[in-house]
């Protein structure tokens, strides 16, 4: 049973307001793109974009510049039926509406861009592919590279296979196949095969990013699964090669319940380590209970896009076409304001 999404939010600090359900579905576009926003991006106003990656010992995190009120403060009788409340969330909205830069003045992600997940079956292929088609579809020229797929013995498509097919890209690279459906290193010795060398990663890597714009790389798992071994012979993971890269770093995450404290743990364990990460949501259902609209607030400030629930299912034409309706400008989409996405996502 869904719950309709809340007339309001109590996340006064946050530009989203869950919507009124007037429509069924997810919302998000399918065929074409959704216009230009001139909308703010909450997104923007809490920094988003690509800052070059420092090696100097992370700040504390700044507070939100408008503390969260608590919903039982903001509750009044009038409020009892939602409208009341609704109605001031949609004026905050309102205020905090400016004209965004335009599409030139944005930083971009280029180079390389690592691409992880709070968990298994996030959505990271999904995410990677629908990165790569809205990537191409700004004219950039896209590699992506899977460091190691595991669970090739299962019969079902490889990761490299599924985003060929939805993205259509040209360069899509395995680095290394095993067949158990295991973490990398796991995977190799049970098989006997030899595992990923970091460095022998690390080379594969720079020489597409030499021929490409962007350059994606999808990991396996989450940031801390051990991958490979280093040439001491010590295991190495998805975040060991983020910090040797200087790569940026995108993390998918679930809608539902559980995914703030697993987000938090994989944002906070970059952070510590200097790596710059945003996060997209790998699965925005089609009917949205309460606790994915209460999710997004917390979220929203970090995120730089969410996918529908079922994209990978799509014709590989629509999917194209719809990718960058899925991802901020950031990431060369065209996904500006957030408000107007939780409008069109009721």
């Amino acid at each position: 049973m869904t719950a309709d999404p809340p007339s309001g939010s109590y996340y006064s600090g946050i530009s989203v307001a869950p919507p009124p359900r007037s429509r069924g579905g997810h919302g998000l576009p399918l065929a074409t793109p959704p216009r230009k926003r001139t909308l703010v991006d909450p997104l923007h106003a809490h920094g988003g974009g690509r800052p070059p990656v420092s090696t100097a010992p992370p700040a504390e995190p700044e507070p939100l510049e408008k503390p969260v009120e608590p919903v039982e403060e903001r509750l009044t009788e009038a409020d009892v039926d939602g409208e009341a409340l609704a109605a001031e969330i949609d004026t905050e909205l309102a205020a905090q509406a400016q004209p965004l830069p335009s599409r030139s003045e944005q930083h971009e992600w280029h180079g390389v861009v690592l691409v992880t997940g709070t968990d298994t079956e996030v959505g990271k292929t999904i995410t990677t592919a629908a990165m790569a088609a809205a990537a191409q579809s700004a004219g950039l020229r896209v590699a992506v590279i899977k460091p190691g797929q595991t669970g090739t013995n299962t019969g079902a498509p490889t990761d490299a296979e599924v985003i060929s097919r939805l993205a259509g890209t040209e360069t899509v690279r395995t680095l290394a196949e095993y067949p158990e459906p295991l973490a990398p290193l796991a995977a190799a010795k049970v098989a006997g095969l030899p595992p990923l060398d970091l460095s022998d990663v690390v080379d594969a890597i720079r020489a597409e990013a030499g021929k490409h714009d962007l350059v994606l790389v999808e990991g396996a798992g989450g940031l801390l699964v051990p991958m490979g071994l280093r040439a001491s012979g010590e295991p190495w993971t998805f975040a060991d090669l983020a910090t040797t890269l200087g790569a940026d770093v995108i993390v998918v995450a679930r809608a539902g319940l559980g995914t703030l404290n697993h987000t938090s743990l994989t944002l906070e364990a970059l952070h510590r380590r200097g790596v710059y990460a945003r996060v997209i949501l790998g699965a925005w259902p089609a009917e949205p209970e309460l606790v994915h609209w209460a999710n997004l607030g917390d979220l929203v400030p970090h995120m730089v896009g969410a996918l529908p629930s079922g994209a990978g299912s799509m014709d590989p034409g629509v999917f194209r076409r719809s990718a960058p309706g899925w991802l901020t400008p950031a990431l060369h989409g065209v996904l500006d304001n957030w408000r107007v996405w939780a409008e069109e996502a009721g």
